[in-house]
C-alpha cells in the first residue's frame, strides 16, 4: 500500500538534512510496528521519498512523502501510531492512499530578512522590472550561474520579508535564498536572510512538472 504524508518540520528537526530525515522517518515507521517494502534489484532499498530535498535549516510546514507499506494498514491508524514515534519538531498533518508518486510542480517559501522595510519594497520593484536575475551558485564540483527569475517570475511582500513561489522542473528549481541574493543584487543593499520556511508544496499526480530551466554554464 502507497501512503502519502504531509508533514512539517519545524524547531531544532530544521536542522536534520535530507538523508536524515527519511533515516529518521523509516525508524518510526519501525517502531510503529510497519515493515516499508523494498525495491526490486541487486540491491533492494526501502521504497520512500520525499518529493523536493530540503536544505539544512529551512522549516517546511508541507513535506510530501511517499512511502510503500506492506499490507493494507487503516489510514487513521498509521497517521496516529506513526506521529506517535516522531521526535520533536516532525508532525504528520494529514495522510492519504496514494496511486502513485506525485511529482512537485512547485514550491511557496517565507523568506524573513533583517532589512528596513523601504530598502526590500525597492529591491522587489526592482526585481519585478527585471528580465533576468542571475546568480552564481557554486558547488563542490562546478559553478553555474542560475535565472532565477525562470522560476520565480515574482515576489510578494509581507511583513519581515517576502513570499516566493518557486516552480520546480526536471532540469531544476533556485533555492529561496538565491531569490534573496538577486534582489540584494538588484538592489545593491544588503538583504540578510534571518530564516526560510517553505509554506506549501504544489504537485500533480502522473504529470510532468513544468518550469523553466533558467540555468546557463
Amino acid at each position: 500500500m502507497k501512503v502519502s504524508f504531509r508533514l512539517a518540520v519545524t524547531g531544532r528537526a530544521r536542522f536534520l538534512s535530507h538523508l536524515e530525515c527519511v533515516d529518521v522517518l523509516l525508524a518510526a515507521f519501525r517502531r510503529a510496528g510497519y515493515t516499508v517494502a523494498l525495491s526490486q534489484g541487486l540491491r533492494p532499498k526501502p521504497v520512500i521519498s520525499l518529493a523536493v530535498a530540503r536544505a539544512v535549516g529551512v522549516a517546511s510546514l508541507d513535506e510530501l512523502v511517499t512511502v510503500e507499506i506492506v499490507g493494507t494498514p487503516d489510514l487513521d491508524e498509521i497517521q496516529e501510531r506513526v506521529a506517535a514515534t516522531l521526535p520533536r519538531g516532525l508532525q504528520i498533518r494529514a495522510a492519504a492512499e496514494a496511486a502513485g508518486t506525485p511529482r512537485p510542480v512547485s514550491a511557496r517559501y517565507l523568506i524573513e530578512l533583517d532589512a528596513a522595510p523601504a530598502v526590500v519594497e525597492r529591491a522587489a520593484a526592482l526585481y519585478a522590472e527585471a528580465e533576468v536575475a542571475l546568480v552564481e551558485r557554486v558547488s563542490p564540483k562546478r559553478r553555474k550561474v542560475v535565472d532565477v527569475k525562470a522560476y520565480a517570475p515574482s515576489v510578494e511582500l509581507v511583513a519581515g520579508g517576502f513570499e516566493v513561489e518557486v516552480a520546480v522542473s526536471q532540469e531544476g528549481s533556485a533555492r529561496p535564498e538565491e531569490v534573496a541574493r538577486a534582489l540584494a543584487e538588484l538592489a545593491s543593499a544588503d538583504l540578510r536572510v534571518t530564516g526560510v520556511t517553505r509554506i506549501a508544496l504544489r504537485v500533480e499526480p502522473g504529470r510532468v512538472p513544468v518550469g523553466a530551466p533558467g540555468e546557463r554554464q
